[in-house]
């Protein structure tokens, strides 16, 4: 049986480590992780790809947690749902929250990290105001990017954004669009805004 160590390991990165063994079709996997809150976030992933998981507490403060594809469906998981509708993902800003600006900066990166290991990508990936500067500047958000747009992700800039901030000629991955583009993109697809 495959076992994952991700203790010590910052969310999404336990989820994203079990993901890719149900990805690999895995039917039984361990985890390891040190933290409640990855406890919680591997069972709610779990659920969405159909495992059960049992998780045994160590005296170490330590979590153990058993995966097991499940034979049953759960037919009111809301990812089942939305999984035949096409989205857009759009980007106002380079962080996430309204929180201290370094730990924002780094949860927007996390998104973006989680967004490459979904099983549906979003059809475009639209950045403008101050979300330019993750087409542009960000070089953790600009490899994820391009791990996207490699996937058939189309990656936009606004470029009256990209004039208003200096970096006009600095991006180093997508295309750069108008609002026009941007509005009627925005107005015809299911929109996620992070």
């Amino acid at each position: 049986m495959k076992e994952v160590d991700a203790r010590g390991i910052e969310c999404p990165m336990p989820v994203i480590m079990a993901k890719r063994l149900v990805n690999e079709g895995e039917e039984e996997f361990k985890v390891f992780v040190n933290e409640k809150i990855a406890v919680e976030n591997l069972n709610k992933m779990a659920k969405q790809v159909n495992y059960k998981t049992s998780v045994r507490e160590k005296e170490n403060g330590e979590f153990e947690l058993l995966f097991e594809k499940s034979e049953s469906v759960d037919k009111d998981n809301p990812k089942k749902l939305m999984e035949s509708e096409e989205y857009i993902v759009v980007f106002d800003s380079d962080s996430l929250g309204e929180g201290d600006k370094d730990f924002s900066k780094k949860l927007i990166e996390s998104f973006l990290l989680a967004l490459t290991e979904q099983d549906k990508y979003p059809e475009y990936l639209i950045c403008y105001n101050r979300g330019v500067y993750l087409t542009t500047e960000r070089e953790n958000a600009i490899e994820d990017l391009k791990k996207l747009e490699d996937r058939g992700v189309k990656v936009l800039s606004c470029g009256l954004c990209l004039d208003n901030y200096g970096l006009k000629e600095k991006p180093k991955v997508g295309k750069v669009t108008n609002m026009y583009e941007i509005v009627g993109l925005m107005t015809s697809k299911r929109v996620v805004r992070p």
